[in-house]
């Protein structure tokens, strides 16, 4: 009988730990990320709606209950929606589908919030305004990088088969940066081609890349590499 892939996890652990729980087989947790709000005060006074292109951002938002929302991702929608009440109108793919959403729309009109961590890519507000749809950035959050477990890193660098999801160009770079090109036993997969470039560039390895930047479609993709 082959042997059962090892699935190491390096999103924060609250989120490592929903994929852990579908996964039938061993799981090694080990975040290089943590999420650490920031000292700020999120006034929605003025603002017509909020964007959020992370479920991340949602613990440090106040109350949201009738302000309708623009998200990226259905866990996002779940999250704002479950725990702060929020108005889902739209939940898109990645940022560059948000934004192209919003603006074919033709009838969304600002000014918006968009709540956001430290890292992030898209420039959402900045091309949303630029098309005349007044956005604000507004960062919430940290995402304070952390170093790989030792548990981790011989998982990965060892001879058995072993998963590794990406789930942002960030946590590819920094798992790059700590391991560096993995042997062929580890199958990589990276949730977007943006995921995929920064793995490349860390590594010089290209991984296989979801269809769909979806967590469905991620876990279809960790499903199929375990039972190759």
């Amino acid at each position: 009988m082959a042997q059962i892939p090892t699935l190491v996890l390096t999103r924060p652990r609250v989120a490592s730990a929903r994929e852990a729980a579908r996964y039938d087989g061993p799981v090694v947790i080990a975040p290089v990320m943590q999420i650490v709000g920031r000292d700020v005060d999120v006034a929605l006074d003025g603002f017509r709606s909020v964007i959020l292109t992370s479920a991340n951002a949602v613990p440090f938002l106040p109350d949201l209950s009738d302000m309708p929302a623009y998200v990226v991702g259905a866990r996002t929608a779940e999250a704002s929606a479950a725990t702060r009440g929020a108005d889902v109108r739209l939940i898109a793919q990645d940022a560059d589908d948000l934004v192209a959403r919003l603006i074919s729309s033709g009838d969304i009109s600002g000014p918006l919030l968009h709540a956001h961590g430290r890292e992030t890519r898209g420039e959402v507000a900045g091309r949303l305004s630029k098309a005349g749809i007044e956005t604000v950035s507004t960062v919430i959050y940290d995402q304070e990088p952390c170093d790989l477990t030792d548990a981790a890193k011989r998982v990965l660098h060892g001879s058995a088969p072993v998963i590794l999801p990406l789930w942002s160009p960030r946590s590819a770079t920094l798992v790059a940066g700590q391991t560096g090109a993995l042997p062929p036993n580890v199958v990589v997969i990276a949730l977007s081609p943006a995921v995929a470039e920064a793995w490349r560039d860390g590594t010089g390895q290209t991984p296989v890349v979801c269809a769909a930047p979806t967590s469905e479609e991620m876990s279809h993709q960790i499903d199929a590499a375990r039972v190759r």
